[in-house]
């Protein structure tokens, strides 16, 4: 890219000054990244077929390799302008070439896997619209994430290798996720007339990244739990002027099922989808000297969820979204330390809707996660590392990734990443007969390891354009 364009953009002004008008420019830019895998995964999810519906072909395990080679690449076509009153203006279209991906299948009420193939060659991660001024602000319109994504700061904020806790490691294991949802079966499961709560305690799901519910994926028939790495709502955001060191984002989403051009987008759903969503961040970033600074975020999400038709029984309703969390960063020097922790509460949940929330068998179980990093940086070396826990109603998950980059030069890097993993699948009754068939006496918790060697290059890279918007997620 021509960075003396870029330069041109941002020359300093002020309120009263004027300036010419310079017409967009188009810049192309992108990643490339190969690993080198090895995973371990427990016994159950090493076979040739998933630990449910065994001997069935439907079941066939994919994720099972426990070496394998991964690249993924990515482009981003980048549109930049100048009005004559001084605000910049422009677009981003991101683009995804398909690659090894988990979760694009689901399954149905009997356990069994149901493969989708109408995954797109090139799928598209963002595309937004923006505009901004340093005085006013930034509005950005399209495909893309919210304030409460944008503007956290959490264990993976800075990590190295693909992201650590908020990496690509999940896409290559078997997540425990087999349609690990409430029975629609309100009746008592043995001789006695209070129904097991653990034969009905409501969707089941894992928190595996440190993301708000809609931020780490929704579909209507689990709520707030569905994997999506590439999750983007058609939204309107603003994000106010730094003033103070404080800065403040807010947008809003009309409908969850409007996901326009982004990657999974599924054109205009009008069944089970989070209404009204407004998605907000607060962040205070202060720096002391040069060596000494930190951070401080606040975010959100709220949503009201529509009655859905995808439910088998009309005794369960659906929970409304409101979550939030914190998050700290600081570095002293080479060292840095973070943290956060998420509040789900039981946002999107399913529970029963003629009980009284106080009762047993109401399904109410808040949904929490933690996180907590420390790092290191020496000349072209860093080394990071982040931990990880969340519970999802009973279902608990721990997660530690380390990570050793070398970066040789500004675009190219190298990388050793390491991730350990548990996933502890809710337990239940020997007698207790669930939906999709799985029963006490079938071991479905995983554990094990990720390890990833990389190499990652950056082309065209172009630095912030914006003078206004402090973008702390991750580039990919």
């Amino acid at each position: 890219m021509k960075k003396s364009h870029i330069l041109a953009l941002l020359i300093p002004f002020s309120i009263n000054s004027s300036f010419a008008a310079i017409e967009p420019e188009v810049y192309v830019g992108g990643m490339m990244n190969f690993n080198y895998l090895m995973t371990d995964q427990a016994e159950a999810y090493s076979q040739n077929y998933l630990p449910i519906g065994f001997n069935n072909s439907s079941n066939e395990n994919g994720l099972n390799e426990d070496v394998l080679y991964a690249h993924d690449a990515y482009l981003d076509v980048f549109a930049l302008g100048r009005a004559d009153n001084g605000f910049l203006y422009g677009g981003e279209l991101q683009l995804q070439l398909n690659s090894q991906r988990q979760h694009n299948y689901t399954y149905d009420t009997s356990g069994v896997k149901t493969t989708s193939d109408d995954s797109p060659v090139i799928g598209v991660r963002r595309s937004f619209i923006f505009f901004e001024k340093k005085k006013f602000g930034r509005f950005e319109f399209g495909d893309t994430e919210g304030p409460s994504k944008k503007m956290k700061f959490d264990a993976s904020y800075k990590f190295g290798g693909t992201g650590g806790i908020a990496g690509d490691w999940w896409r290559y294991i078997n997540v425990p996720d087999f349609y690990l949802t409430y029975s629609n079966n309100t009746a008592a499961t043995d001789d006695s007339d209070v129904q097991d709560p653990d034969d009905s305690s409501g969707n089941k799901g894992f928190i595996i990244r440190p993301d708000l519910p809609l931020a780490h994926g929704y579909t209507p028939e689990y709520g707030a739990y569905k994997i999506d790495d590439t999750l983007t709502l058609s939204r309107v955001a603003y994000y106010s002027p730094r003033i103070s060191n404080f800065q403040f984002g807010i947008s809003f989403a009309p409908d969850s099922g409007q996901r326009g051009a982004s990657y999974y987008g599924e054109g205009f759903s009008s069944d089970g989808d989070v209404i009204n969503v407004i998605d907000w961040g607060l962040n205070y970033v202060q720096q002391f000297s040069n060596d000494f600074g930190a951070a401080f975020s606040y975010t959100g999400e709220i949503g009201y969820s529509q009655d859905t038709t995808t439910i088998e029984s009309d005794v369960f309703i659906q929970k409304d979204l409101m979550a939030q969390s914190l998050g700290f960063y600081a570095f002293k020097g080479n060292f840095n330390i973070s943290a956060s922790v998420g509040m789900w509460g039981d946002s999107l949940m399913f529970v029963r809707g003629d009980l009284a929330s106080s009762n047993a068998n109401y399904r109410d179980a808040d949904a929490d996660y933690m996180t907590f990093g420390l790092g290191y940086q020496f000349g072209a070396y860093k080394i990071s590392f982040a931990n990880m826990t969340s519970t999802y109603r009973q279902q608990e998950f721990s997660l530690s990734s380390v990570a050793f980059d070398y970066r040789m030069t500004k675009d190219l890097n190298l990388y050793a990443e390491i991730n350990s993993y548990e996933f502890d699948v809710f337990s239940a009754d020997e007698d207790t007969d669930y939906s999709n068939g799985i029963t006490a006496s079938q071991s479905i918790d995983n554990s094990g390891s990720v390890l990833m060697l990389g190499i990652k290059v950056t082309f065209g890279g172009i630095d912030s354009t914006s003078s206004v918007l402090l973008d702390t997620q991750q580039s990919y």
